[in-house]
C-alpha cells in the first residue's frame, strides 16, 4: 500500500513538472511578444505610458488627497481657541501658536497647489510634445 502511494505521488510531480514546463514555455511565448509589441510602439513613435487622461486623474487625486490635509488644519485653526482663564502671557502663548497654524496651513495649501499646477503643466507639456503643437 505505501509504495502505491509512493507511486501516486510520483506520477502526481511528473505531471508538475510536466504543467510547469509548459507554463515556463508559455511565459517565455508571452515575454517576447510583450517585447515584440513595446518595439512597435515605440518604433510608431508612441510610448507605453499612460494616456494625459491617465495622468490628469492621477494628479487631480494626489491633489484632493492633499486638500484632505490642509482641511484638516483648517478645522484644527478653527477649533484653536485660548483658554479662559489667560493672562497677557497666555494670549501672547495662544497667538504665537494660532501664527504657527496659519503659517503651516499656508505652506501645505501653497505646496498642493504648486504641486498641482506642475503636475498638470507637465502633462500640457507632454500632450502638447506627442501631438506637435507648440503654442
Amino acid at each position: 500500500e505505501l509504495s502505491c502511494s509512493v507511486r501516486a505521488l510520483q506520477q502526481d510531480v511528473n505531471k508538475l513538472k510536466s504543467l510547469n514546463k509548459s507554463l515556463r514555455k508559455e511565459n517565455q511565448s508571452l515575454k517576447e511578444q510583450l517585447n515584440t509589441a513595446r518595439n512597435m510602439e515605440n518604433v510608431r513613435g508612441r510610448s507605453l505610458r499612460p494616456s494625459c487622461d491617465a495622468e490628469f486623474a492621477r494628479a487631480l487625486k494626489v491633489f484632493y488627497h492633499s486638500m484632505t490635509s490642509v482641511k484638516g488644519h483648517l478645522q484644527r485653526l478653527r477649533r484653536h481657541r485660548p483658554s479662559e482663564e489667560s493672562d497677557l502671557l497666555g494670549l501672547r502663548l495662544f497667538m504665537d501658536e494660532q501664527c504657527r497654524l496659519l503659517r503651516d496651513f499656508s505652506e501645505l495649501l501653497e505646496e498642493s497647489v504648486s504641486k498641482l499646477k506642475q503636475d498638470v503643466a507637465a502633462i500640457v507639456r507632454r500632450k502638447r510634445e506627442r501631438s506637435g503643437i507648440w503654442s
